[in-house]
């Protein structure tokens, strides 16, 4: 893929953003402008919002001047001198730490062209800190809620909240994650990547391991990236084919980062120097970015894993975890389950037990309309045939089946990665079956995506198109967990508020969505019963919320 560089230079610093010259937007790097450091400087020099947990092994900690973002991890042993004992993590803007970066669109909004809609959890590049609205910490708990701030906008609150719930377990960091979506623009745009999350650390973890190749688990040779001086600048996407990364120092001693069954990730490297503490602007980065559509009301939650080791250590952690399935099993019960549209939409969050999607044609610009599977990892040879559960109502009796080789950056529009098969127009569940079975386009290779979609040289489609689940076997897909829970977060009842007061009564997981979130001075609630709920709550009283587009 051909990528552009966007230089915006604001008060002779370059702001960096990279985006394809098709125009698609990409997750990007945030750093922050000289003024923005240096009213950072002064930040850390007041007050001191650091809260740490610890074990004897390792130390985690947050930071409410950075909007609850995790701005220390460090390991208490050297382990004869492999590792220092100092923050590893990366601070001299609110750009980078260990944080959760949202983007949607539309690419136009206000800020950074080409940026898009994209508060960030720590603040924005102008030096504003996101708002936290609650913080907590016990022996084994951080938590933190916050209202990220626009990046690139000067002190624009996002219409999101993020919270994050974080324990120790030996030397594991194990994080829960959740966003909740309070848009007032309603329209769904098209997925985009996210970092969830982003890990930038300093400037001696320049050593970026994956796997990308096909023998996953097997312990074969990982794939090394880094900086080359006089280069001062490295990034871009990769896909492993085992779903972490890792950043180590030359002794191979560093932080993995686990997100189960994720495989579209970034690397980066920022500056030539291969050291640094965390004041410094040298550091590098890694970061999970998968693809997420962000309806204007969606609850979104997963859980992430930092590993402190060496590097042999954090693989083998890595590969002891379950394994996503071996070919595809999704059922659409609650969930898109990471599948994504392009020049189509779905009806809207919460899923409901099915995938509607609109095909419409009538825009010349909207043809080939196609629902895409997250980023996997198959081997085409052990999925001879899918099974599809769907319902049809269109005007072209077949539908497309195309898939990315994992060795490809993209799908590619080549007649050896795609089939077509017939459908049903009678707006009925059927179960398809697609017969691959003798088909070495797929068969002789690995696969790392798939996409359902209208034939380009077809008849003008006006319809749509349900699915249900897709699956290996005609019985449809399996109990196993597509994306098996890393941990079950803690109970977090009445924690302390920090100025200003809560403004946000967060929705209970298992409760219906927002679907008119309040934009500006909803009426005071009463909070309800102090009853536990999972997977973790925090009962608080609202009091007002208002997003202020920044002039």
């Amino acid at each position: 893929m051909a990528y552009n560089t966007v230089c915006h230079y604001f008060l002779l610093k370059c702001v960096c953003f990279v985006v394809l010259a098709s125009g698609t937007l990409y997750a990007q790097p945030h750093i922050s402008s000289p003024r923005a450091l240096s009213a950072l400087s002064a930040l850390r020099q007041g007050s001191d919002g650091l809260r740490t947990i610890e074990n004897g092994k390792i130390k985690v900690g947050i930071n409410t001047n950075y909007g609850g973002a995790i701005t220390y991890l460090a390991f208490l042993d050297s382990h004869g001198d492999s590792v220092g004992t100092t923050n590893m993590v990366n601070n001299p803007d609110l750009g980078r730490q260990i944080q959760i970066a949202l983007y949607s669109g539309p690419a136009n909004y206000p800020g950074y062209p080409g940026l898009g809609w994209d508060p960030i959890q720590a603040g924005d590049a102008f030096g504003n800190s996101s708002q936290v609205l609650a913080v907590e910490s016990q022996p084994n708990l951080l938590y933190a809620k916050t209202i990220p701030k626009q990046f690139g906008i000067n002190n624009e609150p996002g219409e999101a909240t993020i919270e994050h719930w974080i324990r120790l377990d030996g030397n594991i960091v194990k994080v829960h994650a959740k966003v909740v979506m309070l848009r007032s623009d309603r329209t769904q745009y098209e997925a985009r990547q996210q970092e969830f999350p982003c890990v930038y650390l300093n400037g001696d973890y320049h050593n970026m391991w994956f796997y990308r190749d096909d023998s996953p688990y097997t312990k074969g040779p990982l794939h090394v990236e880094r900086i080359i001086p006089p280069s001062t600048m490295l990034f871009g996407d990769v896909f492993p084919t085992e779903p972490w990364m890792a950043s180590t120092n030359d002794k191979g001693y560093g932080v993995g980062l686990y997100v189960p069954d994720t495989y579209e990730w970034k690397r980066g490297y920022f500056g030539s120097d291969l050291s640094g503490d965390e004041t410094s602007t040298v550091a590098s980065y890694i970061a999970a970015t998968n693809r997420v559509v962000l309806d204007h009301n969606l609850v979104y939650e997963w859980d992430y894993e930092l590993i402190l080791g060496q590097l042999d250590n954090i693989r083998s952690y890595v590969a002891a975890k379950p394994h996503a399935p071996a070919g595809p099993n999704y059922r659409f019960d609650t969930s898109r389950k990471g599948w994504y549209y392009q020049k189509a939409s779905d009806t809207g969050w919460p899923i409901q037990g099915k995938l509607h999607v609109i095909m419409d044609q009538s825009d010349a610009s909207l043809n080939n309309n196609r629902i895409s599977s997250p980023y996997v990892y198959w081997k085409g040879r052990n999925n001879p045939k899918m099974y599809l559960r769907a319902a049809f109502q269109t005007q072209n009796d077949k539908f497309r089946l195309k898939w990315r080789r994992t060795e490809d950056q993209a799908i590619i529009p080549s007649g050896d990665r795609y089939m077509d098969f017939p459908i049903i127009n009678d707006g009925q569940l059927h179960t398809y079956e697609i017969d691959l079975s003798h088909n070495d386009n797929w068969l002789n290779y690995d696969i790392g995506q798939i996409q359902f979609g209208t034939i380009p040289d077809g008849p003008t489609i006006d319809g749509w198109v349900e699915i249900e689940w897709l699956a290996s076997t005609a019985n449809g897909p399996t109990e196993q967990a597509v994306n098996p829970p890393v941990i079950e977060p803690p109970v977090v009842i009445n924690p302390p508020v920090v100025n200003p007061p809560p403004v946000v009564n967060p929705p209970v997981v298992d409760n219906p969505p927002v679907v008119n979130p309040p934009v500006i001075d909803p009426p005071v609630v009463t909070p309800p019963s102090l009853t536990p709920c999972e997977p973790g709550c925090l009962l608080i009283v609202v009091k007002k919320i208002r997003y202020v587009q920044a002039k």
